[in-house]
């Protein structure tokens, strides 16, 4: 038994992080296999822009067009679009699983029902980027980094109909969150700020998400987190206990 638990420990670091990956790619294979309602998904996207024009924050349209000036920043925008968000937020769990296993434990499930409550959002509220909506949104990926991503009839990576929630925007809030508690650095700190701004200015300079999704995205995850901390808070230990039992 002492043999078993300890090749147990050993292989932990593979049985967890492996985890986080598969059920991330479920989440891509799911996300793909949902039926494209593009009628529906388009109706639903003016639908979250008449609600931004209600409550004065349609700002995408201004947002992209202050930075299609800078074709070449838009392109470094582009790539980091496609290649942060399953990469970093990959880093990020990886590094939290040394820095601290109860803080890992926790966010793994946070993330993990958060992903889940977008996936169902996914499905019953299907809602066209505003690239494809009809709107006047440039689809930057497209135009300067000749990569499609999705559009009618093309879907070739994932389901494009998932704005609403944003994962890209909610993931990166949440790894915002967890920099800032567990980071012992001021870089990690910053990066922990820094982030997240910048997926959310990304996600909105590409056309691929409204500033609505990012709310929306952020809302998932805090909800995820509040049905999921309280099972791990008691037994978490919190990270500046860590900063303290190394200082002492």
């Amino acid at each position: 038994m002492a043999a078993a638990r300890t090749l147990l420990r050993r292989l932990d670091p593979v049985l967890q992080i492996g985890l986080v990956i598969c059920l991330a790619e479920v989440y891509r294979l799911l996300r793909r296999l949902i039926p494209t309602d593009w009628p529906v998904a388009v109706a639903n996207a003016h639908q979250v822009l008449h609600l931004e024009r209600a409550l004065h924050m349609e700002w995408e349209g201004a947002v992209q067009r202050a930075f299609l000036h800078a074709p070449e920043l838009v392109k470094g925008m582009n790539w980091f679009y496609l290649s942060s968000h399953f990469v970093v937020t990959g880093v990020f769990f990886v590094w939290l699983y040394w820095r601290n296993r109860e803080g890992f434990a926790l966010f793994r499930d946070g993330f993990l029902l958060g992903t889940a409550i977008a996936l169902v959002i996914h499905w019953r509220y299907p809602t066209a980027p505003p690239r494809l909506a009809n709107m006047g949104i440039k689809d930057t990926v497209e135009m300067y980094s000749h990569v499609n991503i999705g559009e009618p009839h093309h879907e070739r990576f994932a389901n494009p109909v998932a704005a609403v929630p944003s994962l890209h925007a909610g993931w990166a809030i949440a790894l915002g969150a967890g920099l800032m508690l567990y980071a012992q650095s001021w870089a990690g700190r910053i990066a922990g700020i820094v982030y997240p701004l910048a997926v959310l200015l990304t996600i909105v300079v590409t056309g691929n998400h409204f500033i609505f999704d990012a709310v929306a995205g952020a809302l998932v995850m805090a909800v995820s987190f509040a049905a999921t901390a309280p099972f791990r808070f008691r037994f978490a230990e919190p990270a500046y206990a860590t900063v303290s039992s190394q200082r002492d």
